[in-house]
């Protein structure tokens, strides 16, 4: 969904934002300490890297390509880290920003991205570790090993629960702002980001895309005569009747109050007329079961749009689609206009 999408950029280059400004201030602070400690090649890396982090500052706020601006910043950053190991005067206390390395993968990564570069240099960190502290002369106690071992760990699994956690939760909110509470189908919000991809599919694969309008006839009146109650009863039919007949690829949503709308996906105008058609047919022979064992008919009007023919974008394809369920409706009802009028409807009374 494009709207999710940038949200979750954004968020992505904020928190990059903060590591480079991060990068440059430390950079330099421990570029002054190093050079005071005769780690002059160890210096040199953190200037220059804290010189890159400033002139990835204006790149990051603009660029269309944040995921590989952001592999090409963490991969080197990661590597002076895991190299600071391996100086023979540096202190063990180096794996402490070790540990930071799942936390920033994840956050500018995502779940897998994350996952594949923690592991990557983790490992090489605790090689470079084992390297430097456990079989060298500066040998360490194995309690401080095992401890820096099991916290390495912890960070990585607790980080990869937290983001497995978001994303499902990301997921969930998403679903539910693209769903009609009543009725259980797709909203309007999810008609617009659905339209997008599947306009996009049709272009690049040469198919037709279709849209449906639907209004419930006399919803007014079962209201009046039955109550809201049966009202609502009388959408959740309907709206389950058509997500049931469609397709996997196809689309149901509520437009609001008693509309619907239809997206089909390989359907040209006279297949979608036709298939609108039987699914008109469908409802009005199944008729709802109401208080005291009463059935009521339902029936609706609808109106046809097609891409390319009717207009080329969704805002296009509702108005003439709309005007067509109107003109349906003063047909008489119960009936569907496509860019011909089908015959009217013999199923029964309007």
């Amino acid at each position: 969904m494009p709207e999710q999408l940038e949200q979750d950029q954004s968020h992505r280059r904020s928190v990059l934002r903060a590591l480079l400004w991060l990068t440059l201030g430390c950079g330099l602070i421990f570029a002054g300490l190093n050079v005071a400690r005769g780690l002059y090649l160890l210096a040199s890396l953190e200037v220059l890297y804290a010189l890159f982090a400033l002139c990835l500052l204006p790149v990051v706020a603009t660029t269309r390509h944040l995921v590989a601006w952001t592999v090409a910043y963490l991969v080197p950053f990661f590597c002076i880290m895991v190299f600071a190991l391996l100086l023979p005067n540096t202190s063990f206390t180096v794996f402490a920003w070790i540990q930071t390395i799942p936390i920033i993968s994840y956050l500018l990564l995502g779940l897998r991205g994350g996952l594949w570069m923690s592991l990557c240099f983790i490992t090489a960190a605790v090689v470079a570790f084992n390297v430097r502290y456990v079989t060298g002369e500066h040998a360490l106690n194995g309690l401080i090993v095992t401890n820096l071992a099991f916290s390495s760990l912890a960070v990585m699994l607790f980080s990869h629960i937290y983001e497995s956690s978001r994303v499902r939760n990301e997921r969930r909110l998403i679903e539910l702002a693209g769903t009609d509470n009543l009725t259980g189908i797709a909203n309007r919000m999810r008609l617009n980001e659905e339209f997008q991809r599947l306009r996009s599919q049709a272009e690049r694969s040469a198919m037709a895309l279709s849209l449906v309008v639907l209004d419930l006839d006399f919803f007014k009146r079962v209201n009046d005569q039955y109550g809201h109650d049966v009202g609502d009863k009388a959408l959740q039919h309907a709206a389950t009747m058509l997500a049931n007949r469609l397709r996997g690829s196809d689309l149901a949503c509520r437009l609001g109050g008693e509309e619907f709308a239809l997206l089909l996906l390989g359907a040209d105008h006279a297949q979608a007329a036709r298939l609108a058609d039987q699914l008109r047919q469908q409802l009005y022979s199944a008729p709802l079961l109401v208080a005291s064992g009463r059935s009521l008919q339902i029936s609706f009007s609808g109106g046809v749009a097609t891409l390319a023919q009717d207009g080329d974008d969704l805002s296009a394809l509702l108005k003439v689609a709309d005007r067509r369920m109107y003109e349906a409706k003063a047909l008489g009802r119960n009936r569907i206009v496509a860019a011909t009028a089908l015959p009217p409807a013999v199923d029964g009374p309007n």
